[in-house]
């Protein structure tokens, strides 16, 4: 519902509110509120789940992210005795913080995590990563003003309490955290990092390489992508060397084309985890473009010995094919359409094969086919949100409710034109130099109708038909014989036979005739497709369809930038302000209107009837009020 749901801020609580624990007490925090040890899914879920409505910045109201922020606090402050719920409220409350670099929310996160409880100090530490990220929290600075300080004190507890604790899923946590707090920080990490690929603890290593994926990513640095191969091929730990194989397609995330020749290699590795990375590296470097090499390079893997394997492949071939045409790579792609249909319902296939498919099949059409997995903004800039929710929607290989995380990644795709009064022309055009067929939509499933079975007659064999001729002329003869005016009925049998003969000659020239018509009707020419159409505003734009649009100057409504391709927010100029305007109005999912309230009315109990008049006695000596 959360990942459903995201951005519609004004009705999130009335959405959750069936599924949302009672609300614990705000004038006094530390006044007794009990919390059951035990259960608490729905209500830890629907937590998480107002924390991915309110996680994504665009088209987020402040205000409604504030409120929701301060309710998921106030039940992380008294959840710490069911983890399951704590659970959610840390992840929520890292969701609606993202990228604040708040010092009490750390603070109430760290309570939780020092709870030492291995389900919620996993949250903790993740949330805490999202607060903090881009932060480059504890790593070496100039000059640290007081609030970095106290940060970098924070983080250091941190690294001390991933060395005391028993729990690998605090530790990962943790490694996560410091890995989120990187990004973006490039040389400013390196002596982080370095700290962290030379720690003993494989998950430690393991935060390492994402690490330093998120802190060069986009950049291509030669030092990171050298240190990442060196990591693939000469780690003992089979998780440090996947997560080094992945973190260059984000490293490399700008020029997507140099990951599928280096993992090239690393896809023939004896090693099961490598070539499992190798896939998904593939797919998230080469998501949206239908790379026709891309996915040749993953077929062999579709077939692989291990199933996990076989999930990678089919993961990182989906993110190809994210919103590509049913004509995409010589028609390729209804083929693995339907590939991803019969392993779903094969009961022969392994569970994580299984898996796989059923993640592809949404990942092929993310976002109503209108969004695709993209690490760049239009103008070239890493956006953090996708980076950072890519890197947590990774982690689901060792905890599922990482799945969601997808949300943040993920990018729409879409053109609008917009006024000086940001309102949308309803008559601005796009020109698009291709076919159509070129960018469609995917045909929709249609649901297989059951045929009815047909009753076929059975074929009579050419001497068991003469056998039954011969049978019934003698038959005939006999009876002729037997009978007076056997003649008469002979000639009538005779007469018969002849009418029948004649019918059963005239049905076969109708039918003759009727085909002959047939054939002779003309069959209609199928029209040639169109070499250029016209999209109007506003509509789906993919990053490839882009390149082949153009802007014609020609008509009323002309961008203010004509050179820039037309993708994404095109602000336009009107050459002919003073006619009359057919516009639109865009509203963000947090300007929603709310639903009017009923008119008034009386309410009725049921099975209630109104007292009679003659039931009414009015008290002695008195009148009735």
């Amino acid at each position: 519902m959360g990942v459903l749901h995201a951005g519609h801020t004004t009705e999130a609580m009335t959405l959750l509110e069936p599924y949302l624990p009672p609300s614990p007490p705000t004038d006094d925090a530390a006044a007794e509120h009990t919390v059951s040890t035990t259960g608490g899914y729905s209500e830890g879920g629907s937590l998480y789940a107002l924390g991915l409505i309110h996680g994504s910045h665009v088209g987020s109201d402040s205000a409604k992210r504030a409120e929701a922020n301060a309710f998921l606090r106030r039940h992380l402050r008294s959840s710490h005795a069911n983890e399951v719920i704590s659970h959610g409220a840390a992840l929520g409350v890292g969701l609606t913080s993202f990228g604040s670099w708040d010092l009490d929310v750390v603070n109430e996160l760290k309570e939780l995590l020092y709870t030492d409880s291995a389900v919620s100090g996993e949250a903790a530490s993740i949330a805490m990563g999202m607060v903090l990220a881009g932060s480059g929290a504890g790593n070496a600075s100039s000059s640290p003003s007081p609030e970095q300080e106290l940060l970098a004190e924070i983080v250091a507890e941190l690294r001390n309490y991933s060395r005391e604790t028993q729990h690998e899923k605090i530790i990962r946590g943790i490694a996560i955290c410091l890995a989120l707090i990187n990004f973006g920080q490039e040389e400013n990490a390196d002596a982080t990092i370095e700290e962290m690929r030379g720690d003993r603890d494989p998950i430690i290593r393991y935060g390492a390489m994402y690490g330093l994926a998120l802190a060069y990513c986009g950049t291509g640095s030669n030092k990171a992508v050298r240190i990442l191969l060196h990591t693939a091929v000469s780690d003992v730990n089979d998780d440090v060397r996947m997560a080094s194989v992945i973190g260059l397609a984000l490293v490399l995330h700008k020029t997507p084309h140099r990951v599928p020749e280096l993992v090239r290699l690393l896809l023939e590795s004896f090693n099961p985890h490598v070539r499992y990375a190798s896939c998904m590296a593939v797919g998230i470097a080469m998501a949206g473009t239908g790379d026709s090499e891309s996915v040749a390079l993953l077929e062999p893997m579709l077939t692989d010995m291990t199933d996990y394997v076989r999930q990678g492949a089919l993961l990182g071939t989906a993110m190809i094919y994210m919103q590509q045409s049913d004509t995409c790579n010589y028609r390729k792609v209804k083929t693995f359409r339907e590939k991803l249909g019969s392993i779903v319902s094969d009961k022969h296939q392994s569970t994580l094969t299984k898996m796989g498919a059923i993640l592809s099949t949404g990942l092929i059409d993310v976002g109503g086919r209108n969004c695709a997995l993209s690490l760049g903004s239009r103008n070239g800039f890493t956006k953090m949100n996708s980076a950072v929710g890519l890197v947590l929607w990774l982690q689901h290989w060792h905890w599922f409710p990482m799945m969601h995380m997808l949300s943040l990644a993920v990018t729409p795709t879409c053109t609008i034109g917009l006024n000086k009064d940001f309102k949308y022309p309803k008559k601005f055009e796009i020109l698009c130099n291709a076919k159509p067929s070129a960018f469609a939509y995917p045909k929709k499933l249609e649901e297989k109708k059951e045929e009815k079975k047909k009753r076929v007659e059975t074929v009579a064999l050419s001497t068991t038909a003469k056998n039954k001729a011969r049978l019934a002329r003698k038959r005939a003869k006999e009876e002729a014989e037997s009978t007076e005016g056997g003649g008469a009925m002979d000639v009538e049998k005779t007469e018969e036979t002849k009418t029948d003969s004649m019918k059963v000659d005239e049905e076969d020239k109708d039918a003759t005739h009727e085909e002959e018509k047939a054939a002779e009707k003309p069959k209609k020419k199928r029209e040639p497709e169109p070499t250029s159409y016209r999209i109007s505003n506003p509509s789906r734009v993919t990053k490839a369809q882009a390149e082949v649009c153009s802007f014609d100057l020609n008509q009323r409504y002309r961008p203010i930038r004509p050179e820039e391709t037309p993708y994404g927010v095109i602000m336009l100029t009107d050459s002919t302000p003073g006619e009359e305007e057919d516009l639109g109005v865009v509203k963000t999912p947090a300007q929603e209107e709310e639903a009017d309230p009923p008119e008034p009315f009386e309410w009725t109990p049921p099975g209630w009837e109104a007292p009679t008049d003659d039931a009414h006695v009015p008290p002695a000596g008195g009148e009735s009020k």
